[in-house]
């Protein structure tokens, strides 16, 4: 007997900052634990830079998906192919479609690259305090002024 997955009704994406936090930290972890492959890490870097070629163009919807296939093929490279389409339903297009401003792209495709290059020095601390981070925006208001505070260990990382 196949299960069904349902989101509640009223979930919006900040609703599901927790569960993807608990989905994607503990992956990102495994990432660093095994380290990535030179042809993983190129293409990882392939995915950071189309977030950022989408943000600085100012296209919304691009960014969005650029941002989707970002996240997943960090997380299918864990292979673990259940975590995959869990993060799948999660990081749909629907569950994500929140307003972007050009700013937040901007800021959130650079996370993208400097986590990419956390993933390529082995920052675990660093990269997990970032991911961190880069998914807490996805709860606040986007209306509200962009923090500027980071956490310690992503100002050592160089980040």
């Amino acid at each position: 007997m196949a299960a069904r997955i349902r989101y509640p009704a009223a979930a919006q994406p900040g609703d599901l900052v927790e569960l993807r936090l608990l989905i994607e930290l503990p992956a990102l972890r495994k990432l660093t634990d095994r380290g990535l492959s030179d042809q993983e890490l190129a293409l990882v870097r392939k995915l950071a830079d189309a977030t950022m070629r989408s943000a600085r163009s100012g296209d919304v919807l691009g960014y969005l998906r650029a941002d989707m296939v970002f996240h997943l093929y960090l997380l299918e490279l864990t292979g673990d192919p259940a975590l995959s389409e869990i993060a799948r339903l999660l990081l749909a297009p629907d569950r994500v479609c929140a307003p972007r401003a050009g700013d937040l792209m901007l800021r959130e495709a650079r996370e993208h690259c400097q986590l990419t290059d956390m993933l390529a020095d082995d920052a675990v601390s660093a990269a997990d305090d970032l991911l961190r981070l880069h998914l807490s925006r996805l709860s606040a208001d986007p209306s509200a002024p962009a923090r500027h505070d980071r956490p310690e260990s992503i100002s050592r990382a160089g980040a």
